[in-house]
């Protein structure tokens, strides 16, 4: 009878022992969720082995089945984790931290820049003054900037502008020193190259008056 009030107490106070009411800060070491519930892997302060580094849950602003709020923390990522009723083995990831070691993506928030920045450097800026939005894709050098001065498509020195909407519709395509202007005056094309037009079938030039200019022409 003693010696089974002693065994209760002893798992009682082991119990009390593995309860960590509070947060603490953790290190993501495993994203390969064996369930693929968007869980993972942390190694906490106070577990020395990492066979012993729990499974966390991540919390989101939104999460349904099959959507949601989807951003996972990198391996390496320092992570604020909470445990639900102090339960140690049932932790939850809050929210990834900077530091002197991880530095956010911009020095300031003064200028009112909003980013989600991948490790890639595949970025969506959002700035407030000017107010304008960014998409951009580092590898490949292409941006998609959305500005009151209409949509620009850039890709190193091609571009493709869309004028804003309040103005009169204008698109413009830039490849190089080539240029393609279309507004309600009319379509310019300018090229410091050569200009082809090739039909397969019939190619029909109609207008008011027809102006063919040049130092030579060949009509065959």
């Amino acid at each position: 009878m003693i010696e089974s009030i002693f065994e209760k107490m002893e798992i009682s106070i082991d119990g009390i022992k593995k309860k960590f009411y509070g947060v603490c800060t953790g290190r993501v070491i495993n994203i390969l969720d064996p369930l693929m519930l968007g869980r993972v892997q942390v190694q906490l302060p106070f577990i020395d082995s990492v066979d012993l580094s729990p499974w966390a849950r991540v919390a989101s602003p939104m999460a349904g089945p099959l959507h949601g709020y989807y951003m996972i923390p990198n391996p390496g990522d320092e992570v604020l984790i909470a445990f639900e009723q102090g339960d140690t083995n049932a932790p939850y990831v809050l929210g990834s931290l900077w530091s002197v070691i991880s530095p956010p993506p911009l020095p300031s928030p003064v200028p009112q820049i909003r980013v989600i920045k991948t490790q890639a450097q595949n970025q969506i800026m959002i700035t407030e003054i000017p107010p304008s939005i960014m998409i951009q894709v580092e590898s490949t050098g292409q941006t998609i900037l959305i500005s009151p001065a209409g949509i620009q498509l850039l890709s190193g020195s091609n571009l493709i502008n869309l004028g804003p909407p309040t103005g009169p519709p204008a698109i413009q395509i830039v490849a190089g020193e080539d240029v393609v202007n279309m507004t309600p005056d009319g379509i310019s094309i300018a090229s410091s190259g050569n200009v082809n037009v090739t039909a397969a079938g019939v190619l029909n030039l109609v207008g008011a008056t027809v102006n063919i200019l040049g130092g030579m022409v060949n009509i065959n």
